[in-house]
C-alpha cells in the first residue's frame, strides 16, 4: 500500500470516528436543574433558569407551572439590558411561557402582606423546562424534562410539623407492619418545656415479646403525606425532631432489640428513622434506615435529634435478604429515594415494657445555601426522580 493511500485511509478512519463522536456528544438532552433559593418575607429573587447542557449549546427556558402564593415576572428591559431598577417587567400569568431574558432569568416576588410569615414547609414551587436554541432564538427539538424550583424562607425549612393546632395527620404503625397495627396518635396542646410545646404522643397497646426478646409489636411514628413524594432537593440537609417520654423504664437491659443486622455491628439493633421508596429500583422498592447507635441515644429525657441527609452520614440500605447485612447506599440510591419517598417513620417503642413517648418539632431543613441557591448534582438529574443517575 502506497503512503498516500495509507494517509487517505487514516484520514477516512479519523473522519468517521469524529463523526460518530459528534453524534454521541450531540445526543445529550439539556437539563432543567432542580434548585432551591431563599427568599425573605415580602422579598424578591432574580432566578436564572439557564439549562445545563453537556454539548455547550445555548438553551432557553419555558415556565410550565406557576407558584401558588408568590408571583413570577419577566425582567424589565432596562434591568435585563443594563442592570438598572426596576427589575419587574410583565407578570407571567399563564403557562407555558417562554423566557426571553439573558440567562433565562425571571423575578419571583413574595406577597408584601403583613400576614405573610414563615411556615413549616417551603414557600413555593414552580417548574420549568429548557430547550436548545439556535443563534436566532429558534427552539430546537431537544427539550429537557421538568426541573423544580423550590423557594424557602430564611429558616431553610423544606417541610415540617410543629403540631401547633392538631396532630397534622401523623399516625402510629408497627415496624414492618407486623400484625398490621395502625392507630392514631394523641394530640397534647400543653407544654412540657421549651422543646416540647404542643406535641403528639403514643404508647404500647400491648406487650408482645417473644422467647428471644424481640418486641413483636414494635411501633413507630409515621409521617403524613406532605413528607412523601419528591423531596430530592433536601439532599445534604438535616432531618430534625424532638423526643421525650411520660413513663417507662429506660435501662440497658430493657431496651428493645431491632430486627435488622447493620454492617458494622455484630448484633441486631433498632433503627431510629426509616425511609421507604416504593417506586425505587424499578418499582421493587428500597428502604434505608438510620441506626440508633449512630445517634447519641435516647434515655427518655427530652432530646433533639438532627440527622444529616447524605449517603455518608450513617444511613444503611435494606438488602431485602435476612442473611445479608445492611450496607451504605450510594449517592445515586440516596437521591433516588429522596425523590420518591413513600413513607418516613420515627422510632417510638424503645423498651420491652409499657412506655409513652412524645414527638415534636419535626423539621426537614435544607443544607446551607451557596450564594443564595442550592442545586442537586447534575449527575443525579438525568431524570427528575433520580432514576437515571451517574454520580
Amino acid at each position: 500500500m502506497t503512503p498516500s493511500r495509507k494517509r487517505r485511509r487514516r484520514h477516512s478512519y479519523i473522519t468517521g470516528l469524529l463523526s460518530i463522536l459528534s453524534i454521541v456528544v450531540s445526543g445529550h438532552e439539556p437539563l432543567a436543574l432542580h434548585q432551591l433559593l431563599e427568599v425573605e418575607v415580602g422579598g424578591e429573587e432574580v432566578i436564572s433558569l439557564l439549562g445545563y447542557d453537556l454539548d455547550g449549546d445555548k438553551t432557553s427556558a419555558t415556565v410550565t407551572s406557576l407558584p401558588s402564593s408568590g408571583r413570577l415576572y419577566h425582567l424589565s428591559y432596562v434591568f435585563n439590558k443594563h442592570g438598572y431598577e426596576p427589575k419587574k417587567g410583565k407578570p407571567i400569568l399563564t403557562v407555558p411561557t417562554q423566557i426571553t431574558s439573558t440567562q433565562s432569568r425571571v423575578l419571583y416576588l413574595r406577597p408584601p402582606s403583613p400576614t405573610d410569615r414563615e411556615i413549616l414547609q417551603n414557600w413555593d414551587r414552580f417548574q420549568y423546562t429548557v430547550a436548545e436554541v439556535d443563534d436566532d432564538g429558534t427552539i430546537k427539538k431537544k427539550q429537557s424534562q421538568k426541573g423544580t424550583v423550590t423557594l424557602i424562607g430564611p429558616s431553610h425549612v423544606i417541610m415540617g410539623s410543629d403540631f401547633r393546632s392538631d396532630d397534622e395527620g401523623w399516625t402510629v404503625h408497627t415496624a414492618d407492619n407486623v400484625n398490621n397495627r395502625i392507630q392514631h396518635v394523641t394530640y397534647e396542646p400543653s407544654s412540657k418545656g421549651l422543646e416540647m410545646n404542643r406535641y403528639i404522643y403514643s404508647g404500647d397497646r400491648s406487650i408482645n415479646v417473644d422467647s428471644n426478646g424481640y418486641d413483636l409489636d414494635l411501633w413507630m411514628f409515621a409521617a403524613p403525606s406532605k413528607f412523601t413524594g419528591w423531596h430530592g432537593i433536601g439532599y445534604g440537609g438535616t432531618f430534625e425532631f424532638v423526643l421525650s417520654y411520660f413513663g417507662g423504664e429506660f435501662t440497658p437491659d430493657n431496651y428493645n432489640k431491632g430486627k435488622v443486622k447493620f454492617v458494622d455491628k455484630g448484633e441486631e439493633e433498632l433503627h431510629m428513622v426509616e425511609i421507604h421508596c416504593q417506586k425505587c429500583r424499578l418499582d421493587t422498592g428500597v428502604t434505608i434506615a438510620y441506626p440508633l447507635s449512630k445517634t447519641t441515644g435516647f434515655d427518655g429525657n427530652t432530646k433533639k435529634f438532627a440527622i444529616v441527609m447524605t449517603e455518608t452520614s450513617g444511613w444503611l440500605k435494606d438488602p431485602e435478604n435476612t442473611l445479608l447485612k445492611w450496607t451504605p447506599p450510594t449517592k445515586c440510591e440516596f437521591i433516588e429515594i429522596l425523590s420518591g419517598i413513600s413513607s418516613i417513620k420515627i422510632m417510638g417503642d424503645f423498651t420491652k415494657w409499657y412506655e409513652s413517648v412524645s414527638l415534636d418539632n419535626v423539621v426537614w431543613r435544607s443544607a446551607p445555601d451557596v450564594r443564595g441557591r442550592k442545586q442537586l448534582p447534575p449527575c443525579a438529574q438525568n431524570k427528575p426522580d433520580g432514576r437515571k443517575c451517574t454520580c
